[in-house]
């Protein structure tokens, strides 16, 4: 038991009362020592029940619990590492549903003294909605350009691991400033990026698990992805192009002027050479996913790539 690392775990929540009590209910589960196990919950200026079901749960859990006027995700996690005692922290969200085996796995991916953080899997809930799943399988396929989802069964270096299941070495986080409160979402990118560039590592283990919830409809999924297009475009403006993600605004340029001289040229030509990329991507989608998801992965694609670059270009002409 001595040798087994207190760890601090960070929860911010906001308005989450529909998902928030099987998150606790799935950390009064985990098969760690409880005396080794530190929760930390931040209510984010909830309006809703959340305060309720986490005054419910603290006694079980005997965790330490915050309350802001609502400060955001970012702020709310350093608030929480403010009161940290652990080796180690650990992050998920109040929308996640943690495997008993989380942390354990977790841990395990500390397979050497410079990795300073680790990230596991993310599935869908049992009680997902249908749209929930569509985003999910959206995500799984998109993770080539992302980062976000990630596939393979072995422990192995990787570049950005989730918020919503990673554990750091309090230490190193501490080192790096915490978490950008500029940030939300894209605040787990930016930690990550300070932490390699000061020449620590993050692996990611497939078999810590968490389940997460995703956008339940349209309008929410696309403000995802204008909040996500958003904090890309901050993060080039704070340190230049360093992800494969960041590539795609300057790649979509390019194939537009191509396109339109193109167009010019020869109208059919144009009009055909649309048609056979959609239906190309459609047919990759099909053979990854089946059709039905081939084409709900094709309309997803086309609400990101919409909604991403006007997250994208809003912050292009902010100030500050």
């Amino acid at each position: 038991m001595e040798d087994i690392p207190v760890v601090s775990v960070i929860i911010p929540a906001h308005n989450e009362e529909d998902t928030i009590n099987k998150c606790l209910t799935s950390l009064e589960n985990l098969s760690y020592p409880c005396d080794k196990l530190e929760i930390i919950l931040i209510n984010d200026g909830s309006t809703d029940e959340t305060k309720n079901v986490i005054d419910q749960h603290c006694q079980k859990l005997n965790c330490i619990c915050i309350g802001t006027s609502g400060v955001g995700p970012s702020k709310a996690r350093n608030l929480g590492l403010k009161e940290a005692s652990g080796e180690y922290v650990a992050f998920t969200d109040a929308d996640c549903v943690v495997d008993e085996e989380w942390l354990n796995e977790l841990l395990k991916g500390f397979i050497s003294e410079d990795v300073a953080g680790v990230g596991g899997s993310q599935d869908a809930p049992d009680d997902a909605t249908e749209f929930e799943g569509k985003v999910h399988t959206f995500l799984s396929s998109m993770h080539f350009i992302c980062e976000y989802m990630k596939e393979g069964d072995m422990i192995k270096t990787v570049q950005h691991v989730a918020s919503c299941n990673a554990m750091y070495r309090r230490s190193v986080i501490e080192e790096v400033s915490g978490f950008d409160e500029r940030l939300w979402p894209g605040e787990d990118v930016d930690l990550d990026y300070k932490i390699t560039h000061k020449g620590y590592k993050v692996t990611y283990n497939p078999k810590a698990i968490v389940a997460h919830h995703r956008p339940k409809n349209l309008k929410s999924f696309f403000n995802m992805m204008k909040r996500y297009g958003w904090a890309q475009a901050y993060l080039i403006q704070k340190y230049g192009v360093f992800r494969k993600l960041h590539y795609v605004p300057f790649v979509e340029v390019l194939s537009l002027v191509g396109w339109g001289f193109l167009m010019a040229y020869n109208l059919y030509l144009g009009v055909g050479l649309v048609f056979a990329v959609v239906l190309g991507v459609v047919i990759a989608f099909a053979f990854r996913s089946g059709v039905k998801r081939g084409i709900d992965n094709f309309v997803m694609l086309v609400i990101t790539i919409v909604g991403w670059n006007l997250g994208f270009g809003r912050r292009l002409v902010e100030k500050g």
